[in-house]
């Protein structure tokens, strides 16, 4: 979720010449041939690293919610959807800039931190990813068990009309969304930047996972959905009937975070001064 880093420059936590630039003891010709030999990643590189950073992240969020009965439900999905994206950008922050979440590469696009042409690869290998990660549940739970979590999708709580679901999902993903492009894509110091996103990710559903699930990622809803509509024992409404939610909340969730980005916040190109 963070950041594509910039070809010439790599992010503190992932430097090896760092400190021993600040004490004046790597040369500039020391510095140059390290720069040289940097290869830049491949498209195909990137999109490889949303895809397993997409497959583990809804991995772990769907097999989590097999343990809500023996567990203390919003708080461990939470903690689990916290930590993992916070070791995931860790991990692969540096090769794609680890936004393993649709909405979150259109804010990065849209804010000219990615080539534009780059995004519905992101998006098909992040969207594969998630469905992949979710067939690995359905293929260690039995059908009772995936029926039990409903296949650990995010689902419109009983009693709550879909418009206090899109508003829900429209104001954590804003949240999100917000936190990265100011924690990591526009500024040079981003060693905090992945847990200040965990974090973020962690507080968005203890807030609002009893709401819908706080998606905040249409790759965190699409596979699982598709998953229980095959494999579980529910009718395909159970999944599907305020799906359209999870894909309209985030995305205007982070277009609203892109403007005002772009309005107000941004170091080089905003609009107001």
């Amino acid at each position: 979720m963070a950041s594509v880093y910039d070809s010439d420059s790599r992010p503190p936590y992932m430097s090896s010449y760092a400190n021993e630039e600040a004490w004046g003891q790597v040369t500039t010709r020391q510095k140059t041939s390290s720069v040289s030999r940097k290869k830049e990643y491949t498209l195909l590189t990137k999109c490889i690293a949303e895809f397993l950073g997409d497959l583990t992240f809804v991995y772990v969020g769907t097999m989590q919610a097999h343990l809500f009965p023996y567990a203390d439900g919003i708080l461990h999905a939470a903690f689990a959807h916290g930590f993992t994206i916070f070791i995931l950008v860790t991990a692969f922050g540096h090769i794609s800039g680890g936004h393993f979440n649709p909405a979150v590469s259109w804010a990065i696009a849209g804010a000219g931190k990615m080539p534009i042409w780059h995004l519905p690869f992101y998006v098909a290998s992040q969207l594969l990813g998630g469905f992949c990660g979710a067939l690995l549940t359905a293929s260690i739970l039995t059908q009772s068990q995936l029926s039990a979590c409903g296949a650990g999708a995010t689902l419109l709580s009983d009693g709550t009309q879909w418009l206090q679901g899109l508003i829900a999902e429209t104001v954590v993903t804003f949240f999100l969304v917000h936190t990265i492009l100011i924690s990591a894509a526009d500024t040079d110091t981003v060693t905090l930047a992945p847990l200040a996103i965990g974090l973020t990710l962690s507080i968005d559903i203890l807030s609002t996972g009893s709401i819908t699930g706080a998606s905040m990622n249409p790759a965190r809803s699409l596979g699982p959905s598709i998953v229980g509509s095959i494999f579980a024992t529910q009718s395909n409404s159970f999944y599907w009937n305020y799906h359209y939610i999870y894909w309209a909340g985030p995305l205007l969730g982070s277009t609203i975070a892109l403007c005002i980005y772009k309005l107000f916040e941004s170091r080089e190109d905003r609009f107001v001064a």
